[in-house]
């Protein structure tokens, strides 16, 4: 069920056991992608898990701006410091722990990978806490699938291709193949701009919404599974 479509006695009926949290971001991918990306495929991807899930489940109105500074200097781009990010979804997740909702499992549903450290850090920190009685989980479908997925490249082209055909602009090739920022075991700090004119990242132009169909509904039963697994 939707959060934020039902009543308050809607939900209390349901007595939801596990909440979903897509946690997206507005940035910029490429010319050809809504800066909307992260967070419309988070979102689509926890509200069909939802629907197949056997168990009870909710889904909560989805957190749109994330940690994306090195976008920064592309038109639409949107970001938060991770302590901003780190302290808005604690504050969701102890407003689920102190209402009577019944919710025992939180699973973050990650669509963008600059969240991730952050994400991942608070729900180790959540689920120890002697303050919050719930079990706190980070999910990321960019893991969840057997092959890469690049920035505005073919695999998240197609995913949009599949969910909002309507949003998509021509596909194009990014003007970088690979996001290398790592040498020598060492992480360099680089704006995306200084690698990708364009702001892409692998090549788009051989995406089709069947291929997104295929990858999207492999990454909405590894969330089913991963929630059958925790629950």
């Amino acid at each position: 069920m939707q959060l934020e479509t039902n009543s308050w006695t809607e939900i209390e009926e349901v007595a939801p056991t596990a909440a979903l949290v897509p946690v997206g971001s507005t940035e910029q991918h490429g010319p050809h992608a809504p800066v909307g990306t992260d967070t419309i495929i988070a979102r689509a991807i926890a509200a069909d898990a939802d629907r197949e899930w056997a168990g009870d489940s909710v889904v909560l109105p989805p957190v749109p701006v994330g940690i994306a500074p090195y976008h920064g200097r592309f038109s639409g781009t949107l970001s938060v410091s991770p302590e901003t990010l780190r302290r808005y979804v604690r504050d969701i997740v102890e407003s689920l722990s102190n209402s009577s909702s019944g919710i025992e499992t939180v699973v973050l549903v990650n669509g963008h990978g600059g969240n991730g450290e952050t994400l991942s850090h608070l729900a180790r920190k959540l689920s120890t806490s002697t303050s919050i009685d719930l079990d706190v989980y980070r999910w990321e479908w960019m893991r969840a699938v057997d092959e890469h997925v690049g920035h505005a490249g073919e695999l998240e082209t197609s995913v949009l291709l599949h969910l909002c055909p309507e949003d998509v602009g021509e596909p194009v090739t990014g003007d970088a193949t690979t996001w290398a920022n790592t040498v020598d075991g060492g992480v360099l700090h680089e704006f995306t701009d200084e690698f990708s004119e364009n702001g892409a990242v692998g090549d788009a132009t051989d995406a089709s919404p069947e291929q997104g169909e295929r990858v999207f509904a492999t990454a909405v039963d590894a969330l089913v599974s991963f929630l059958d697994r925790i629950q």
